[in-house]
């Protein structure tokens, strides 16, 4: 390994929330897949090594693959975590055509206005339900060839091209920069696993535990999320460096909202809940 190449790439994950993103780093990174959904606030940073040939040249590739949160609306957040990528897996669910619309209309322009022409790589995630599927491959073909970009049906429950996924976008990368070497100071060769498991700060993991709580109850993501983001900013609740003082405000305007469409005890219930995760932590 020592006489190979060795070079490090940024790429990010992009699509609406719960195509199954995360779920992709986990099989890749991990080889396991974890169906409980966790609405991310804010970026997952990930790494692993990867050894791709290109013109029959062995390089040893260190992807940093970031997770962006799957929400519209986040310019300020996406504006920091699309700096310096270097290529983008484009994430939509077979189960949920308006998933791939937004592709077109949302992430892909997002992206190129921001970083440029760089490698795409087009997933159909969720490909084990494909009983249930919105679109097919003449469909999906059709649409990644407005882009130059290879496309991939994946499954993160049962890995299903995943790893293909990852190897060609990692070879594409290596391709677009005429595979010129940059090699990466040892100590960023973290071990994934410890790199996974570390990657959120303990209140950071309470605010995605208790958003992930409210969207639950209130049944529908794409309303809850708005309203979560909304009481976030009212309480002050600044995500890059959250405190729980401010968390413990938005979790009560979160119970105020709750309120107004639950049951005073449901409400009640929820917001005791809430508190006593917080109060826990501080225990710790």
């Amino acid at each position: 390994m020592s006489n190979m190449n060795e070079i490090q790439k940024k790429i990010i994950l992009l699509g609406d929330g719960a195509v199954g993103k995360t779920s992709l780093i986990r099989r890749f990174v991990l080889d396991m897949y974890d169906d409980k959904y966790v609405i991310t606030i804010g970026t997952k940073v990930t790494g692993k090594a990867i050894q791709v040939t290109v013109e029959k040249e062995a390089i040893f590739l260190m992807l940093q693959i970031w997770d962006i949160l799957g929400q519209k609306g986040y310019t300020k957040l996406h504006h920091s975590t699309f700096r310096g990528t270097d290529g983008v897996m484009m994430v939509a669910d077979i189960t949920r055509k308006n998933t791939l619309f937004s592709l077109a209309t949302y992430w892909i322009p997002k992206v190129q206005n921001m970083v440029g022409n760089v490698p795409l790589i087009i997933l159909a995630n969720k490909f084990d339900l494909m009983e249930d599927a919105e679109f097919d491959e003449t469909h999906l073909e059709k649409f990644a060839s407005k882009y130059n970009a290879s496309f991939y049906f994946t499954s993160a429950k049962n890995g299903e091209n995943v790893n293909q996924a990852f190897y060609a976008l990692g070879e594409r990368m290596i391709e677009f920069n005429g595979g010129k070497p940059i090699r990466p100071a040892k100590h960023r060769i973290i071990h994934p696993r410890l790199l996974f498991e570390g990657e959120k700060s303990e209140i950071t993991q309470l605010i995605d535990k208790i958003i992930d709580d409210f969207c639950k109850h209130h049944g529908n993501l794409e309303e809850a999320m708005p309203l979560v983001r909304k009481q976030f900013e009212i309480a002050g609740l600044d995500l890059n460096a959250p405190s729980r003082i401010a968390l413990r405000r938005a979790v009560h305007r979160l119970a105020r909202i709750e309120g107004s469409y639950k049951k005073s005890e449901i409400a009640e219930a929820n917001l005791v809940r809430r508190l006593n995760w917080i109060k826990e932590t501080e225990n710790q």
